[in-house]
């Protein structure tokens, strides 16, 4: 009798059947059951391995196997096809033949045995594996295009469903007439996404203080857990779903307005919130890294007179009252580092008063508000924008008109040259290509033309829109900067002030980050 053992495999989990594989495992016994002299010793069985990505080398069920076989430990390798062996032309092939050469009988219930009595049998082999390996890399293709349309198309794909929405079935079916589900938004926990989004854009919160935020309240995950982490809140913020975009890879659909759950600027306002956070050591945060500080302008302050940063200090004394109780008092500061370590160093105070200071660079804001507000919103986007857009717009309806002029003369000279070719034309063949070699350049001048005059107007278009957020942002401040926690207004002058100096006489320069001068038209002194 022929010992014979039988391989199984599937590319995907999802074909794996209550962990079997039955189709190929009852087309094998009936096989081999047709074979009087042969016994099956063995069954292998490799679930979700794909036999075109993955090596002969790096998979376990034919490294067992090619083991056994220098072992004499079997006869016959049967599959179902030959591609269960594996769907890379540049080795299964000679996989197969090794087996062969070790006295192992190689078959297939649908093809037969494979020998290599002759050339031809080893050219047929190589065939075979380089047909399958085509048709792996087709199959591949039509999956990614047609995952590429579903996304496009704002249907669901499968796998995760992102926090903030569930699936439901709303009338739709596949190609075998089987309902299947859609995404809609669930509105429990969109109200959770929306506060995420808030407390970073609006209050200043880190991802780290979210996630307590929320474990702390015991909000659950997708999971059904209380366990935010930091890293997934940040994977939350990142995922363009919440502006309705789809994304499959790279490629991103359109927005569908009804999977919206955050509009665009404050999506892309708390990207680059937490973005700014996450700088490199050399390099200087672009937002404050904590909000939460008893301190407003933290990370803003320098000393004028030798240019250190002046740090947050608090310090609490007590003293003993006539009645004999005690009483604390607490002082905060900005300290000067640099004239307590070397007095010589620095000629001005080495601490200043809290609350002057932030006074004074509140007051500054509000009145920076108050002239920003005193100007209707459209008026402060033109005055913010370059005014050019109708300009570039006509520049660009004119590239295009010269392209397709030209691209008519070239059509034109290319008949032309046909009817010269065939006698039709009393025109020289000669003097047409001559023309024709001109024009067809001048048509690539114009095509690049055509993509700078376009990629300037999307630029301007581009600009507009980011400034027509800035706005919309600053006047949400304006009217609500007075009522704002302290971890909001400290987010907001963040936002707003570039660096506040402070000299020994007091005085204080304020520099913005947003002037006046890029809404209003002029400039607000500081002082």
């Amino acid at each position: 009798m022929k010992r014979v053992i039988c391989l199984y495999r599937v590319s995907t989990i999802g074909q794996v059947d209550h962990d079997d594989i039955p189709m190929q495992k009852l087309a094998c016994r009936e096989y081999a059951a047709t074979h009087p002299d042969w016994e099956i010793i063995d069954e292998i069985s490799e679930k979700g391995v794909s036999g075109y990505k993955v090596s002969s080398n790096d998979r376990d069920a034919i490294v067992e196997i090619k083991k056994r076989a220098a072992q004499h430990q079997f006869d016959v390798l049967l599959v179902f096809m030959f591609d269960r062996l594996g769907r890379r032309e540049d080795e299964t092939p000679f996989v197969v033949q090794w087996f062969v050469q070790q006295g192992i009988e190689v078959w297939s219930t649908k093809e037969g045995e494979q020998r290599f009595d002759t050339h031809v049998d080893k050219l047929l082999n190589y065939i075979r594996f380089w047909q399958a390996s085509g048709e792996s890399e087709k199959t591949a293709i039509r999956v990614r295009t047609k995952h590429e349309q579903m996304v496009m198309d704002g249907q669901w794909r499968g796998g995760y469903t992102a926090y903030g929405y569930r699936l439901e079935h709303l009338g739709r079916t596949n190609k075998k007439n089987q309902p299947v589900r859609d995404l809609v938004i669930d509105d429990e926990e969109a109200k959770v996404v929306r506060e995420i989004f808030r407390l970073l854009s609006d209050e200043g919160y880190g991802t780290n203080r979210v996630a307590n935020y929320l474990n702390e309240r015991g909000i659950k995950t997708k999971r059904g857990t209380t366990l935010w982490r930091g890293t997934s809140v940040r994977a939350l913020i990142a995922n363009p779903i919440y502006k309705g975009i789809l994304r499959f890879g790279d490629d991103l659909s359109e927005p569908f307005e009804h999977l919206r759950i955050i509009d665009d600027a404050t999506f892309d306002r708390c990207l680059e919130l937490v973005k700014g956070r996450a700088c490199k050591p050399e390099e200087q945060p672009t937002v404050p890294v904590r909000t939460d500080s008893r301190s407003l302008l933290t990370g803003l302050l320098f000393c004028g007179e030798c240019g250190s940063r002046l740090c947050y200090s608090h310090n609490t004394t007590r003293k003993k009252l006539a009645d004999g109780s005690i009483k604390a008092y607490d002082r905060d500061t900005y300290r000067c580092y640099r004239k307590l370590s070397s007095r010589k160093s620095c000629t001005g105070p080495s601490g200043y008063a809290m609350e002057p200071l932030n006074d004074s660079v509140e007051s500054e804001v509000r009145q920076f508000f108050k002239n920003l507000g005193s100007v209707p919103a459209e008026t402060l986007v033109e005055r913010a924008c370059s005014r050019n857009a109708e300009v570039l717009q006509v520049a660009y309806r004119q590239a295009v008109s010269e392209f397709e002029k030209t691209q008519k003369q070239v059509s034109a000279l290319e008949t032309e040259a046909v009817k010269a070719l065939t006698g039709e034309s009393q025109l020289d063949l000669s003097i047409v290509n001559a023309m024709l070699l001109k024009h067809r350049a001048k048509l690539d001048e114009d095509s690049a033309a055509v993509e700078e005059a376009k990629a300037r107007l999307e630029a301007e278009e581009k600009n507009r829109k980011s400034t027509e957020a800035q706005v919309g942002q600053l006047l949400t401040w304006a009217e609500k900067y007075d009522e704002a926690s302290y971890e909001a207004k400290h987010l907001i002058i963040a936002a707003l002030v570039d660096r506040v100096e402070v000299y020994k006489d007091h005085d204080v320069k304020i520099y913005f980050k947003v002037t006046a001068e890029q809404f209003l038209g002029k400039v607000i002194r500081i002082a």
